[in-house]
């Protein structure tokens, strides 16, 4: 195939840890075989009798997997283990046959009639149940299991069964329970122990739920590793910062993820993947009763040989442990170079008895290893593993007391170097919550800024995508809201509309002419990036149960976390913004019917009050609306402004392009004016090229805002007028509260101040106006 892939993932929730890795492994994969990867993020199957109403609108999320259906992808994996472990076997069966027109892979558990990548859910399993019963002699042992529904869950149930057999223990179904692989199985944990004081350990299907154990021993005081032995499955990433540290099996599922992707271009080829299966491991720290680490094993594991010269360490044994079997290259490929670099210095230092003499070279490989982003590839626990290991291989082949000395001195001030960069990452990601943070509190107020009734700048919510990571981004709404119960069946839109756009460089909205688009196409219209590859989430915009439209973000894996919370601040945004207009257009409708009733008895009063060469209210009729709006009971206590504007350089247009240009250009600065403020608020020609308007303040720094928005405005009508002179004006605004004592003509004289003291900075700094 001479193009590149269109590889979809569908998966339940890019921020569930397990599935974060995951979704970690299948960029990797893609990115080694240069193929865009898509992912569907759409939440859980719901069963049919779901009374939670933690899931009331969760089946909404389902939706976003209708849309990788429509002929953009050439390959579709599934996550079925997860999107489908609350739901019976005939529900997953009948998923997928909607996807079945497509080449199909299913992730993390069997499905029939379909290629399938699964862990090996047997052998590190009955290693950590084994462990428990052979190494600890515990006997009353419950298990924690996943659904009943999920394959992996009973596979790893009948795992636990095999090993009670093998040690000549009795099943007892009373020590069982039936989990939901999160942590809210917490109070059946709760009630298990408490039943069954006798238990001396308890197996977890999953870490998820074993974390849930943990709260629900310690409110039992119960402590983990001495009054209660546990041992889980997956090796989260949060597993080793449990108190006690996790024992767990190493399910790493961005590595199965991964090799899946990387066999992407083998099935379309052949149709087959040889149902692939990534091995498990047992993985000792202290909640199973062990002290420490089983360190000898460690070493094995990572390529140092028992009674085998240094320099017969297995170096790409060392990377398998650290960042899995991928086919590095870029950054990770430079991290690998540089640890095989430092290890080797390492090893020639000691065979050399040189410690002292290598000491300052080795402290800088450390620092430049480090200095790379090291631990976006791998956890800070298996490279401490790593640097434990080889301090102990290493001091064990020294003899001289001296030389141990400055090699333990040497590797404390590598520590030190470690728990700063671990330090420094942690700082990123709390510099990171703050930028979203700020992102989240202002992105959208833009939105509302319309620059007429129901006009809505769109691309307002993508502005400053790039400080969260988001590298370009896409906003699509459906023509209509669609309402969408649960008890309705889902019928996706055949066309959908492209809004606005972000592409790494400038935010724009898309023309009228080319937002409609066949959803079939959504993946692939003109502004997408070209002569790349690229990641990106699919996401729902929704409230409730109506849907207004999706966004799709392209981001690095390390970002994942920000796409949510961008998805949901947006739909907030859109569920007031379509409020709005629905009340505008009632509004509107209204004020029409009465405009008709009373338009022939205004006209001509509006006539007189009207500046004929712009349209605008003339001097009469400003004052006397301004001074009703001032006065009026409706606004008194309320904060509102009053802007003069006088236009810079109309001498210069009139005596230089003659007077009817001079005329188009003060139609010009009328029409930035009105774009600039509401449809009710009160813009006039005051005379010659003088221009005022009253508005209402809504929002904090208003002043700010109508300044920054007529700039923005007057940049925008300039470059449409394709004029060869600037049109351009000086403003003065003044704040102030209505009351019946308001004196107009003060305020606007107050405003006139200003704006001549803008006249004078702009003199200062161009020599003109200009």
């Amino acid at each position: 195939m001479d193009r590149r892939l269109n590889i979809g993932l569908l998966v339940d929730d890019v921020d569930a840890v397990f599935t974060n890795e995951a979704c970690k492994g299948a960029v990797l994969g893609a990115e080694t075989i240069d193929a865009n990867l898509y992912i569907f993020p759409g939440g859980y199957l719901d069963p049919e009798d779901i009374s939670d109403e933690h899931y009331k609108y969760e089946y909404q999320y389902n939706t976003i997997f209708s849309f990788a259906k429509q002929g953009n992808l050439d390959i579709l994996y599934i996550m079925m283990g997860m999107i489908g472990g609350r739901v019976q076997l005939e529900q997953r069966v009948s998923f997928m046959e909607q996807f079945l027109q497509m080449p199909v892979v299913a992730l993390y558990t069997k499905m029939e009639g379909c290629q399938s990548v699964i862990f090996d859910n047997k052998i590190g399993f009955e290693t950590a149940i084994r462990h428990l019963i052979a190494d600890h002699h515990m006997e009353r042992v419950g298990y924690v299991s996943g659904p009943k529904t999920n394959v992996d869950a009973m596979e790893r149930l009948e795992a636990y069964k095999n090993v009670l057999r093998e040690q000549n223990i009795p099943y007892n179904e009373d020590y069982v329970i039936y989990g939901n692989f999160e942590e809210s199985t917490e109070p059946q944990i709760g009630e298990l122990v408490t039943k069954h004081p006798e238990m001396e350990a308890v197996v977890f299907a999953n870490d998820r739920m074993a974390l849930g154990g943990y709260r629900a021993f310690a409110k039992l005081g119960i402590t983990v590793g001495e009054d209660l032995k546990v041992v889980s499955f997956d090796n989260s990433n949060f597993a080793s910062s449990l108190v006690p540290p996790l024992s767990t099996v190493e399910a790493n599922a961005a590595e199965l993820s991964y090799q899946a992707i990387l066999h992407a271009g083998d099935f379309l080829k052949t149709g087959r993947m040889d149902n692939l299966k990534t091995d498990t491991h047992f993985v000792k720290r202290s909640s199973c009763g062990c002290q420490q680490a089983d360190y000898i094993q460690l070493s094995k594991q990572m390529g140092f040989l028992a009674d085998a010269p240094l320099k017969a360490f297995q170096i790409d044994k060392l990377y398998v442990y650290l960042f899995g079997n991928y086919k590095v290259s870029g950054t990770l490929q430079k991290i690998e170079d540089d640890l095989a670099v430092f290890i080797k210095l390492m090893i020639d230092m000691v065979e050399n008895k040189k410690v002292e003499e290598y000491q300052k070279d080795a402290g800088v490989l450390f620092e430049q290893l480090i200095s790379q982003p090291v631990l976006k590839y791998t956890t800070v626990e298996s490279f401490f593993n790593m640097m434990f290991c080889l301090q102990h291989i290493l001091t064990d082949q020294l003899s001289s007391t001296e030389e141990k000395m400055c090699l333990m001195s040497m590797f404390s001030d590598m520590y030190r170097e470690l728990a700063i960069s671990n330090c420094q990452m942690v700082q990123g990601q709390q510099e990171s919550l703050e930028r979203m943070s700020h992102l989240m509190n202002n992105m959208t107020v833009g939105m509302f800024l319309m620059e007429n009734a129901g006009d809505i700048p769109w691309d307002s919510a993508l502005k400053n995508l790039d400080s969260i990571g988001i590298q370009s981004a896409y906003l699509y709404t459906f023509q209509d809201i669609i309402v969408h119960e649960r008890s309705d069946a889902w019928v996706m839109p055949k066309k959908i509309m492209l809004k606005a756009c972000y592409d790494g460089n400038k935010t724009f909205n898309v023309p009228k002419s080319r937002q409609v688009l066949s959803t079939g196409k959504m993946l692939q219209h003109e502004y997408m990036p070209k002569n790349r590859r690229t990641t990106m989430i699919l996401s729902p915009l929704l409230s409730g149960t109506e849907l207004y439209g999706l966004i799709l973000s392209e981001v690095g894996f390390e970002n994942f976390g920000n796409v949510s919370p961008v998805a949901f601040q947006i739909s907030s945004a859109l569920k007031s913004l379509l409020l709005i207009e629905r009340q505008q257009n009632v509004q509107k409708q209204l004020e029409q019917s009465i405009e008709k009733f009373k338009e022939s008895n205004t006209m001509l009063s509006e006539i007189s009050r009207s500046d004929e060469l712009t349209g605008l209210y003339n001097r009469r009729g400003f004052l006397e609306h301004a001074h009703a709006a001032i006065t009026s009971k409706r606004n008194r206590g309320k904060r509102a402004l009053v802007v003069y504007a006088d236009m810079d350089n109309l001498k210069m247009i009139n005596d230089t392009y003659g007077h009817d240009e001079g005329d188009f250009a003060l139609r010009e600065i009328a029409a930035i004016l009105k774009d600039t403020f509401r449809n009710t608020d009160i813009v006039a020609r005051f005379g010659g090229d003088e221009f005022v308007a009253f508005a209402m303040m809504g929002l904090d720094n208003y002043e700010d805002i109508m300044k920054r928005r007529i700039e923005e405005i007057t940049v925008r009508h300039n470059e449409t007028c394709h004029k060869p002179y600037p049109i351009e004006m000086s403003t003065g605004i003044w704040e102030f509260i209505c009351s019946r004592d308001v004196d107009i003509d003060e305020i606007l004289d107050i405003a006139d101040k200003r704006l001549y003291e803008e006249k004078i900075e702009k003199k200062k700094k161009n020599g003109s106006y200009r």
